[in-house]
């Protein structure tokens, strides 16, 4: 009779009939069954005669029992024992009506802790805004994506050698923070459950999801109902990527933080190699394989594994072949890749480290070149990049936003990029607005904030990267610099033909002080005009083929600027 439980061993749920046994904070009660419900599943264990449920981190005590009660256990060598506990006050209900402002990141927000009804897939997809044409909403077909629903079986991409792990055990938990702005449904839908089904319970302490208003609310507040461990936040206003991810962090719950897209599909065991690396060397970014969704057919498609994450000057991501050295390095298949840089959408990082070494730049709008600051950062200030071949995350590549930027796509993403080569690439910013020549014009604002933060951490120079980090990367003949000692800089004055050359304070400004030198002629320009060694002086002059008196050698090491015709080096003292 009711003394009468069913125990599905693979969900690890307890039953009767359509009930199920649900942990509800210090309780437990019977609720229809749901999918994906953590609160619902439970570990029963014959040894120690417990029954535990890890979402609710407690174990049932029937100690003077009357309701069934719950008590929070201490953990003995990795496992769950009774401890009597006073229990706290119940938290005070929130609902999604009221706003709260954030004093770190300065924006308001609603916190959703509304009570929300049971969870009902079909119901929640069939609310999705439609169009006629499949393709223009979200530039993807969401037709597809809606008869797809919530739950479907993908191709496991890992090579043969990570289906197994032994040291894949008493990992810690993870907060997964996933950001929206008017995403499908059905595809918002799927990256949750995808997660949720194909991830122990144990290693996800919460997931967040982070509204940047959408115009519906209801996309992700009725995503409450799917599972316990989920908590809506809605900002008030559009905040974009950055900001919207450093809310949710704050938010989070877990030591690591992962960070996911909103339309996505996870893999098998697509955590536990994320988990175990940051917990065999602290500091990483670690990200997996990103296997391509087609976005108009929904097709599944494997990614290679021999590949890395690269930019080009105009600080564009690319994907580019591992070298021989970086094949020679790894041991096996399943070894991590050192990369330079992360596509972005898909990492995991412990959130002390998060913080610590500066989260995002909030000057960010939107979204677009993040994933240039955080790592050049990283690498640059201690940490390192890895992906991890044997996690596989399954994306949809759209060709196109399917959003609009309120100050034009373009601009926004010259403004954020312009923001990473002024504090990160030191003078090989140069060749950045050589190949964006647009990214000189946006105000970027007060960026001393991030210079401080780079000074504060003791982090390495952007030349230190590129020959440490990306040795191979193709560094063009020409670069443009500025020329300085002690605070003392270069400057032409804007002189032309035969005029002088001499010193200014450094202003970081580029103009006058920006000179291009050409690695192959030797010369050292400003527009058609050469740095001239004339007698004991520097002067202007027409670049002129062959010239040994416009011909330099700038030697980093020693810090000299040589001229082999005049067998003399610049020399900056009592110089007008």
């Amino acid at each position: 009779g009711n003394q009468a439980w069913t125990v599905d061993k693979t969900k690890k749920r307890i039953k009767q009939h359509d009930m199920c046994l649900t942990a509800r904070e210090d309780k437990l009660i019977m609720r229809q069954c749901a999918a994906g419900d953590m609160a619902q599943q439970f570990v029963i264990d014959d040894d120690l005669g417990t029954l535990y449920n890890s979402f609710r981190n407690a174990c049932l005590n029937i100690d003077n029992m009357k309701d069934a009660v719950l008590e929070t256990p201490v953990i003995n060598n990795g496992r769950p024992d009774l401890l009597p506990v006073t229990k706290p006050p119940p938290p005070q209900k929130q609902t999604i009506s009221e706003l709260y402002e954030d004093p770190y990141l300065n924006i308001k927000y609603f916190v959703d802790d509304s009570d929300v009804p049971v969870f009902d897939e079909e119901v929640y997809i069939k609310g999705s805004s439609q169009n006629p044409d499949p393709m223009k909403l979200n530039s993807f077909d969401q037709v597809r994506s809606d008869k797809i629903g919530a739950h479907r079986s993908v191709l496991d991409s890992r090579h043969y050698t990570c289906k197994s792990h032994e040291d894949w055990t008493m990992l810690p938990a993870t907060s997964i923070i996933m950001t929206f702005y008017n995403e499908a449904r059905s595809a918002l839908l799927r990256s949750i459950t995808s997660a949720i089904d194909r991830t122990p319970p144990e290693l996800i302490s919460d997931i967040i999801l982070v509204d940047d208003c959408s115009d519906d609310p209801d996309v992700g507040r009725l995503l409450k109902g799917l599972s316990p461990k989920i908590k809506v936040l809605r900002n008030f206003e559009r905040q974009g990527l950055v900001r919207s991810r450093i809310y949710g962090a704050l938010n989070a719950a877990g030591p690591i933080l992962t960070f996911l897209d909103s339309h996505i599909e996870c893999n098998e065991e697509w955590l536990q190699p994320l988990i175990y690396q940051l917990t065999q060397r602290p500091r990483g970014i670690v990200s997996p394989i990103i296997d391509p969704i087609k976005a108009d057919s929904l097709d599944y498609r494997v990614a290679s594994s021999n590949i890395k994450g690269g930019f080009t000057w105009a600080l564009h991501f690319t994907w580019v072949s591992l070298t021989e050295k970086d094949i020679a390095g790894r041991q096996s298949e399943s070894a991590p890749i050192v990369t330079p840089m992360i596509a972005g959408g898909l990492f995991s990082i412990e959130k002390e480290w998060f913080f610590k070494s500066g989260a995002y730049d909030m000057n960010m709008d939107i979204w677009g070149g993040e994933n240039f600051e955080i790592s050049f950062k990283n690498w640059m200030c201690g940490g390192y990049l890895y992906i991890m071949p044997c996690s596989r995350v399954g994306h949809i590549f759209r060709k196109k936003h399917p959003y609009s930027f309120p100050d034009g796509n373009g601009h926004t993403y010259s403004k954020n990029t312009k923001l990473v080569a002024e504090v990160w690439m030191d003078d090989y910013k140069e060749l950045f607005y050589q190949n964006r020549a647009s990214a000189r014009y946006p105000d970027i604002g007060d960026t001393s904030g991030r210079l401080k933060l780079r000074d504060d951490m003791k982090c390495n120079n952007f030349k230190w990267y590129l020959d440490n980090v990306y040795p191979e990367l193709d560094i063009p003949w020409s670069i443009a610099v500025s020329i300085s000692n002690a605070g003392w800089c270069l400057d032409s004055f804007g002189g032309t033909n035969e005029a002088p050359v001499g010193l200014y304070k450094c202003h970081k400004s580029g103009g006058n002080q920006a000179w291009t030198v050409d690695k192959t002629k030797k010369r050292i320009k400003q527009h058609d005009m050469c740095l001239t060694a004339r007698e004991d002086k520097l002067i202007m002059r027409q670049c002129a083929a062959g010239d040994m008196a416009q011909q330099f050698v700038i030697d980093d090491d020693l810090g000299t600027l040589y001229n082999s015709f005049r067998n003399a080096c610049l020399n900056i003292d009592n110089m007008k």
